[in-house]
């Protein structure tokens, strides 16, 4: 099923500088709980390839596209 991926993503340097990153993510389970859990490693991945960022918080929401 098709998801996005919202995070809130912001500088570590200055914390109250964030924007909101938007990912398309294809293949996660139907069930938005389990969907969910299959998203984790996705913010993880994120985080390890954006020194300098953080995740503030994040979701992920059903079929939604921008």
């Amino acid at each position: 099923m098709l998801y996005t991926l919202v995070m809130m993503v912001c500088l570590t340097d200055v914390p109250q500088t964030c924007e909101e990153r938007e990912q398309m993510v294809d293949g996660l389970a139907m069930r938005p709980g389990t969907a969910f859990m299959q998203a984790q490693p996705l913010v993880a991945q994120w985080i390890e390839t954006h020194p300098g960022y953080f995740v503030q918080r994040w979701r992920v929401l059903p079929g939604r596209g921008s």
